[in-house]
């Protein structure tokens, strides 16, 4: 009964004194005690007060226009300690990268031995590699470019194909502040506005805008683009998807494999069954060389383009040419590649000592290393061993352009060499026309 009647008072209560007909459960009290200050709130919020207005209003206002980020520190009156300038390389010498790895590392080495060759830097220093490895779990290759940095006191840090490798790099630079020069194609890494980076090569979008102008001027219509689900195939892909659209060309096809996963018996069914007669291959090298003589069963008479992380070396086809003929003649392969000049004495010479050691022509992506490794040897000799001036001396394109075996940047830190679909011929990259 007592139950009853307290009940029976909140009841009239809530009713405004009269008896409510409707007996109120516990929760229900709960929810009618919300409902009645959730009505109240509003009231009070839109009541102004003075510290309300004032806190709306910034203390201050910055000129985004003005501001020009070059990283936290800046050690202009610091060189590297110890009597050598070290040159760091984060690659992949382990698993199914393992060839391409060794191989930048032979190219490196070559340019290393020509300026060790011509006398020591400034200040009796001598020019030398410090290399480690980008293979294994998640964070792997972070740990080691601290190391490089940290430890082996690395003036700049050049990095593989791997999208993964180079961004991991840029925040570590960011952050610590030393110049990367990076062979990873993903856009990206130059359009975050950090100063640190140089990417050598064309970017995934001028790849992507050389093979559409090639396939349009030769009026194919049935691509087929095979794109690894890795980070760089998705990126890659999805560059190679936007500019088909802004050209107004057929939509690819898009074959999309995970080496985890490879059936090349039924990879080499898919791409029958499509018919293409263009072939977009946005992979990694070691993916490419199993799918390349896949590729040309399947689709003898296609145009077979490969992006650069694929085409890192011909050591990607010699493997494969063999298996890859049509009625007795080699297939020749396009990719987007910086040109070598044939007035270039380095090169020239390069490549039939880099054919010796690593027993295969070095791709386009040797040879930009190699130029890579001068690059850096000259920035010293012209302004010491020192992080901060070699970022300025990479980002100062005038002087840079003075020698044409060097690579230049522009303000974002992409490669202003000039070039063009080549034909992977097996001495180099060589320009073709349609």
């Amino acid at each position: 009964m007592a139950a009853d009647r307290s009940s029976s008072l909140f009841e009239r209560v809530m009713s405004g004194g009269a008896l409510c007909p409707l007996r109120v459960s516990r929760h229900g009290w709960l929810y009618l005690l919300f409902v009645s200050l959730a009505a109240c709130w509003p009231l009070r919020a839109q009541t102004p007060t003075s510290a309300t207005d004032s806190a709306t209003k910034p203390y201050t206002t910055l000129d985004r226009q003005s501001v020009k980020y070059r990283g936290p520190i800046r050690t202009t009156e610091n060189e590297s300690p110890g009597d050598t300038a070290v040159i760091g390389m984060i690659l992949p010498l382990r698993g199914s990268q393992e060839a391409e790895g060794k191989a930048l590392l032979a190219a490196a080495q070559i340019a290393v031995e020509e300026e060790q060759a011509q006398g020591t830097l400034p200040g009796g220093r001598r020019l030398v590699l410090a290399v480690r490895d980008e293979s294994g779990p998640w964070g792997q290759a972070s740990s080691e470019i601290l190391k490089l940095v940290e430890q082996d006191h690395a003036l700049v840090v050049l990095t593989s194909a791997n999208g993964s490798t180079a961004h991991q790099a840029e925040q570590i630079a960011n952050k610590i502040s030393f110049p990367i020069l990076t062979l990873a194609s993903d856009p990206t890494t130059t359009q975050t506005n950090v100063p640190w980076v140089f990417r050598l090569g064309p970017s995934d979008a001028d790849q992507a805008r050389a093979f559409c102008d090639r396939i349009a001027s030769q009026q194919r219509q049935k691509i087929l683009l095979i794109d690894d689900t890795d980070r760089d195939g998705r990126i890659g892909g999805a560059e190679f998807e936007k500019i088909t659209r802004e050209m107004k060309m057929p939509a690819p096809e898009r074959l999309e494999i995970a080496p985890s996963a490879l059936h090349l018996e039924s990879i080499l069914e898919r791409i029958r069954e499509r018919e293409p007669d263009a072939i977009v291959v946005w992979t990694d090298a070691g993916l490419a060389r199993q799918l390349l003589p896949i590729v040309r069963v399947a689709a003898p008479s296609a145009l077979v383009f490969l992006c650069s992380k694929a085409a890192q070396l011909d050591a990607v086809l010699s493997n494969s040419r063999a298996a890859i003929t049509d009625k007795g003649n080699s297939v020749e392969f396009l990719t987007a590649a910086s040109l070598n000049d044939p007035d270039e004495a380095g090169p020239q010479k390069f490549a039939p000592v880099f054919r010796e050691r690593v027993d295969a022509a070095p791709g386009n992506a040797a040879f930009e290393v190699y130029k890579a490794v001068h690059l850096v040897a000259l920035g010293i000799r012209t302004v010491g061993a020192n992080r901060e001036l070699l970022r300025e001396y990479f980002a100062g394109t005038d002087q840079v352009r003075r020698n044409t075996v060097m690579l230049s940047f522009d303000p974002a830190g992409n490669s202003t060499r000039e070039f063009e679909l080549v034909k992977i011929a097996g001495a180099g990259p060589t320009l073709t026309r349609p």
